[in-house]
């Protein structure tokens, strides 16, 4: 890495920010393909913060930084830090003084940016943004959520997310289970609470693990109470699990795990905890253990957001990963049947700091616009590289995940296949547009084919989830005023640490749903939970609206017919 380099420079102030149209000469627009211009021939020093992904060898020589530097003029210093360390180092350089041109590959959640705009860290990006990244401004008005998440009370935008339109992601609270043992056993695939029950049973008295699960901390949406909770309430899981622990009714947040809806959902858990159908081990062991007992057979349905997160080395022989398929929603004994959805995006990666200079932040933001490219080419190099190594232009009547036109071929296994190393891209780190165009113009691998698990993926979200949620749900982005961040922070963390707590005791038993919930309840109440709802629907400004996230029929007869 080479040597760090957080020189003092311009001082940025509000009419210079409002002034760069005028006081910067030679600096045209690129227009919507970026361009290769950037209005000085001179090569420009930038220091940039990054947390890079284990797969990436040296930034430093990295292809994509080589690309990025002689096309935008730039010569890049990098400040990098583990990704574990990431909250750890952002917080040490804000505070000291000393940080650099660029957050690249920060994170952020809206607060933080807010407040660090306030305090002059980040400089507001409004103008710089109309000015040299349309291909910015346009997304904002288009994709949702996307103007929501970038603009703080105040009317500034300080940070730009992380996009990516994840159709699978979406709705990512799922159930597993292994059709050949539903097959086996003459069972079919479960519709509601009372058939699920009557699944487990079986399972249980064929010697199996009726429904298993693992730690939120080594797996992806791996706890057992979520799905089930949405067949008496909409649940999204609070924040372990990416939610909030909202519903939405008549446009203000309602704190669910108070409701008697969640009751009467805990005590039909329980119910099934108690009769041995819930393995006790599904809230404490490691996502390594769960991958062993699916290997041998053992399990029968399981928590995931993806069969490829329980099942090593998915689409090997032997693996049984074709017969692993999605629970659709349950319906409850009151006519309940949601599904939990998890909207993006959520806070800020990229933020320009008061110690860049105009032409730095001029050139930065020109690659800002070739990355958000509407045609997705600038995050594809982003994530894999310049094209002709992992990846190539689609030809034509190769297809994406829609059935229309792909756009691009791409070696995943050179990034995500057990540990590859790569120097090419910078795969996924900072500002990405992995836009809905972006996502479904990856040519499509057969569902359930060696190497087909983002088809797989696409399919069965699009055959048992799409639509199911509510129309209305809490969004990600939450703007809370900076006086009130340590607040509401506190509370935030002491409140979901007590629901997660208490629940996982009420399913197993060492709390009484009957005789304790009323504790339960004064006990969230005493952790300040009627200000937090307060300060959390002020922050909230508008709810999530989910409506364009629908099933599309077409894609489920392509996919199916994908062969």
């Amino acid at each position: 890495m080479r040597k760090k380099r957080f020189s003092k420079k311009v001082m940025w102030s509000t009419g210079v920010v409002a002034a760069l149209t005028t006081t910067v000469t030679g600096c045209g627009t690129s227009g919507n393909s970026g361009g290769s211009q950037t209005g000085s021939s001179s090569v420009t020093q930038v220091s940039m913060f990054a947390a890079p992904g284990p797969d990436i060898i040296n930034l430093n020589t990295n292809a994509f930084t080589k690309y990025v530097e002689k096309k935008f003029g730039i010569n890049i210093t990098w400040d990098t830090v583990p990704s574990s360390d990431q909250l750890t180092k952002q917080s040490l350089l804000l505070a000291s003084g000393n940080y650099p041109d660029i957050f690249w590959n920060g994170n952020f959640t809206n607060s933080q940016a807010y407040q660090y705009g306030k305090e002059g860290a980040f400089i507001p990006l409004n103008s710089l943004i109309k000015q040299y990244a349309p291909n910015l401004e346009k997304a904002m008005q288009t994709v949702p959520g996307l103007k929501q998440d970038m603009v703080a009370p105040d009317g500034n935008i300080y940070t730009i997310p992380n996009y990516n339109y994840c159709f699978h992601c979406f709705w990512s609270a799922k159930y597993w289970i292994n059709t050949k043992l539903l097959k086996q056993y003459g069972l079919k695939m479960p519709t509601n609470t009372a058939q699920f029950t009557q699944v487990l049973e079986a399972f249980k008295q064929h010697g199996l693990i009726p429904l298993t699960g693992a730690t939120v901390t080594t797996s992806w949406h791996s706890n057992p109470v979520t799905f089930l909770m949405n067949a008496f309430i909409y649940d999204d899981g609070g924040s372990a699990e990416g939610g909030s622990w909202f519903e939405i009714k008549n446009g203000k947040p309602v704190f669910v795990p108070i409701q008697p809806q969640y009751e009467q959902g805990l005590e039909y858990i329980h119910s099934l905890y108690s009769k041995g159908l819930i393995d006790p081990s599904a809230f404490t062991q490691t996502n390594t253990s769960l991958e062993t007992e699916v290997s041998q057979g053992k399990v029968g349905v399981v928590p995931n957001g993806s069969s490829t997160g329980f099942i090593d080395n998915y689409g090997a022989k032997g693996s049984n990963y074709q017969y692993w398929l999605t629970v659709p929603p349950l319906t409850g004994p009151s006519g309940a049947r949601n599904a939990a959805f998890y909207p993006s995006p959520a806070g800020g990666t990229f933020a320009i700091t008061n110690k860049a200079s105009q032409e730095e932040a001029i050139k930065i933001m020109k690659l800002i616009n070739f990355i958000w490219n509407p045609n997705g080419t600038g995050t594809q190099m982003l994530d894999f590289g310049p094209e002709g190594t992992d990846w190539t232009t689609a030809k034509p009547g190769q297809l994406g995940l829609n059935g229309k036109q792909g756009l691009f071929n791409t070696n995943w296994n050179a990034f995500y296949s057990g540990n590859a190393r790569q120097n090419e891209g910078w795969n996924q780190m900072g500002p990405i547009d992995q836009s809905e165009t972006w996502r479904n113009g990856g040519v499509a691998i057969p569902p359930f084919s060696s190497g087909g698990s983002q088809s797989m993926l696409q399919l069965v979200t699009q055959q048992n989830y799409a639509g199911l949620q509510p129309e209305y749900v809490f969004p990600s982005a939450v703007w809370i005023q900076p006086s009130d961040i340590q607040t509401y922070t506190t509370d935030q963390t002491n409140i979901n640490n007590y629901v997660n707590q208490w629940t996982d005791a009420f399913v197993t038993g060492s709390k009484s749903i009957s005789s304790d919930w009323n504790a339960y309840v004064q006990g969230l109440e005493n952790l300040d939970l009627t200000n937090y709802i307060s300060m959390s629907e002020k922050g909230m400004g508008q709810p999530f609206n989910t409506s364009s996230f629908q099933q599309d029929p077409s894609d489920v007869k392509f996919l199916l017919n994908d062969k």
